[in-house]
């Protein structure tokens, strides 16, 4: 049945090319060939071959617009469009046809046709390109700005500002409610101003503008405007927990649902969401944080390996400390008697042994000569092989007072 469908609309497609050629004798019948481009779409379309229904349906807005048939030219389009979004799942050309069947509304005077497919090519967009679809959506809305006719777009308004918040575009997204704002005007509803201009004062807190939200917020004069009231005195006094129980009040749950999620994260400068004190480089008086000692650099103890070294010759202690890394046993052939004697590691970290490298352990023996060497600059003792020690220094002599020198006299003389 779909191939007998296809070879038709094959058939089809064949009469509307032949149709639509100019001859030696003959013009193109761009009415024949429209309708052989229908029939073929049409065809196709049954047939499930969706390629071809879309080349067909082409091809019958061109026939249709060479007969001035603008308005069925732009179904056309809207068709293969259709075709291409749901069945073909290819959302870049059926926002292209959408904005050529557009197009053809727009020149034929159909303004909310044209709007629609705006809109369409819009929502094919929306998860490719939000660029685009934002554009695609402003694009309808100032349409029906121009006819005078906005009451149509405040739906489209909806889903642009929606879209805006959700991309974290939030200064569009004001220009989007004021435009918004102006055709509410017109309308009188009140109610939905005042939604609109407290959702542009929640945005605007978000950008971090709470100068013109204060300018917004002479503008309201409702139960929206205490809200508004609450959330500036927040931001005022630095109060989160004013703030999060304003954004909780049952008037902010009736905004737009993405209004509502930002709103629900606000804070004030320098404060965390539930309220208390977070560190960053607007608190200067954020506690400084702790850092643990890092582990590449550990500290070396300056003890001795064996015994005391100030009681040793340079020479002794460079044998003695060489000896020690030179003879050194691995942990598995240790005897049991000579790990219980074995002095401490030179290297200590505190509660855990941290086995330095080689060069570690070059740098400290540099630093250990290195101190020796300065307190040994002082006058050295001479050991018994080299030279005999130095006799000691003569006691101070004390002047003798004459009277203990007669005394000596006088014994002298007795004595001769």
């Amino acid at each position: 049945m779909e191939a007998q469908r296809i070879r038709d609309g094959v058939k089809l497609m064949q009469e509307g090319d032949k149709a639509s050629s100019k001859g030696l004798f003959r013009k193109p019948d761009w009415d024949v060939a429209a309708g052989c481009y229908e029939r073929a779409a049409t065809s196709f379309k049954i047939a499930k071959s969706y390629e071809q229904a879309v080349q067909a349906y082409g091809k019958a807005s061109e026939a249709l617009f060479k007969t001035d048939a603008l308005h069925l030219a732009g179904k056309a389009m809207e068709s293969a469009a259709l075709i291409l979004a749901q069945n073909l799942n290819q959302p870049q050309r059926a926002a292209e046809a959408y904005q050529k069947a557009s197009d053809l509304f727009m020149t034929q005077g159909s303004i909310d046709r044209a709007a629609e497919q705006l809109e369409k090519a819009g929502r094919a967009l929306e998860n490719i390109d939000v660029n685009a679809a934002i554009e695609m959506y402003s694009s309808a809305c100032g349409l029906y700005e121009q006819e005078d006719r906005g009451r149509f777009a405040i739906d489209i308004f909806k889903k642009a500002i929606s879209l805006l918040v959700k991309s974290k575009k939030y200064a569009k997204a004001v220009d989007m409610l004021h435009r918004q704002s102006v055709i509410l005007q017109k309308l009188s509803s009140r109610t939905h101003i005042y939604k609109a201009n407290l959702s542009i004062i929640i945005l605007l807190l978000a950008i971090g503008d709470d100068v013109e939200a204060g300018k917004q917020f002479n503008a309201m004069c409702n139960e929206e405007s205490d809200i508004s009231q609450c959330l500036l005195q927040a931001y005022e006094d630095l109060d989160q927990e004013l703030l999060e129980k304003t954004v909780r009040r049952q008037q902010v749950t009736f905004l737009d649902n993405e209004i509502v999620k930002l709103a629900r994260t606000l804070t004030v400068p320098g404060e965390g969401l539930t309220g208390g004190t977070t560190p960053g480089p607007h608190n200067q008086y954020a506690p400084p944080r702790e850092t643990a000692p890092s582990p590449r650099s550990p500290p070396i103890s300056r003890a001795s390996p064996r015994g005391n070294v100030h009681d040793m010759s340079p020479a002794q202690v460079r044998a003695e400390l060489y000896g020690s890394q030179s003879t050194q046993e691995p942990s598995s052939h240790r005897s049991p008697a000579k790990e219980e004697h074995a002095p401490p590691p030179p290297y200590t970290t505190g509660p855990h042994d941290v086995h330095p490298s080689a060069d570690e352990k070059e740098r400290f023996l540099d630093e250990e000569f290195a101190r020796l060497n300065m307190k040994d600059e002082k006058p050295k003792p001479v050991t018994a092989t080299t030279s005999p020690a130095p006799a000691p220094a003569p006691a101070p002599r004390t002047p003798v007072s004459p009277p203990a020198k007669h005394e000596e006299d006088d014994d002298d003389e007795g004595l001769c």
